[in-house]
């Protein structure tokens, strides 16, 4: 697909959705010096009935970058944190045509705090992007672009940046969520949905798209599209492009909605390419 930008962040796209996996967090080794640093890789086989990638990762972030095998590896950035210094692992199973992948520690309960259960997970998950995919945080952030299949994505206040040619489905509860929808068309209504989390999201006015936003706070938008006021002092915004056939809702009880036109640079194929 061609290469995408905004009007007014065209210059500022990378910044926005592009970062570096596993981050370090502001309690990792460069300000302990009693937690234990341990960097793992792991492979899991993938066969010829797998269609989507479900990960659950309660410890830390997921990050998820393309390749060209047909295989899924994981580089993880484990912190042993005192007194329990726990260990972590990974548990795979096949329900169907989901591959599911779950970040576990040692004898502490999903819930936990880092702190009390002894360890943070930060992943970074490499995949084809044809995959469809399934990601799940507890508080830490959800990074998946340039994908081609669909992404499932929840955290519960951990930021979402996320883009497709497929389906969107991303909430979190008091994260911010940015994402694109970059396909002309796709499969199955699209949802951006936050508690009181901000969102950011990029329209393809391109495409033949059914857009309808509300929020209960603030709503604006880049490219000239009519704002409403609401009863209850929110506001909402609607649109159709093209045919409508494919449907894209953004929904914030309280957040700041703003969504910005998404513009084609080029006739080039190829999904924007990852800058860091």
């Amino acid at each position: 697909m061609p290469s995408i930008a905004t009007p007014r962040i065209a210059g500022v796209l990378a910044a926005l959705l592009l970062a570096s996996a596993c981050s370090p967090s502001p309690k990792n080794a460069d300000t302990r010096t009693d937690v234990r640093i341990e960097r793992t890789d792991k492979e899991f086989d993938l066969d010829a009935t797998t269609k989507r990638v479900a990960i659950d990762n309660p410890w830390g972030e997921i990050n998820v970058k393309g390749r060209d095998e047909r295989e899924v590896g994981i580089h993880a950035v484990i912190q042993h944190l005192p007194p329990k210094f726990a260990n972590v692992a990974f548990k795979s199973h096949t329900e169907g045509d989901t591959l599911h992948i779950d970040v576990v520690v040692d004898g502490a309960s999903a819930t936990a705090d880092r702190e009390t259960a002894g360890a943070r997970a930060d992943i970074a998950v490499y995949l084809p992007t044809d995959l469809a995919l399934r990601l799940s945080t507890r508080d830490a952030r959800i990074f998946a672009t340039r994908r081609t299949g669909a992404i499932e994505a929840t955290s519960g206040s951990g930021e979402i940046h996320a883009s497709s040619l497929g389906r969107l489905t991303l909430k979190s509860d008091s994260g911010q969520i940015r994402a694109m929808a970059i396909g002309k068309d796709w499969q199955g209504p699209s949802e951006v949905v936050t508690g009181s989390g901000r969102i950011v999201l990029l329209v393809p006015t391109f495409g033949n798209v059914s857009l309808n936003a509300d929020t209960g706070g603030k709503l604006s938008t880049g490219f000239g599209l009519s704002v409403h006021s609401l009863a209850n002092g929110g506001h909402e915004a609607h649109a159709r492009y093209g045919a409508g056939t494919s449907t894209l809702r953004a929904h914030s009880a309280s957040g700041e909605i703003v969504l910005e036109q998404l513009v084609l640079l080029g006739d080039d194929k190829a999904l924007p390419e990852d800058d860091d």
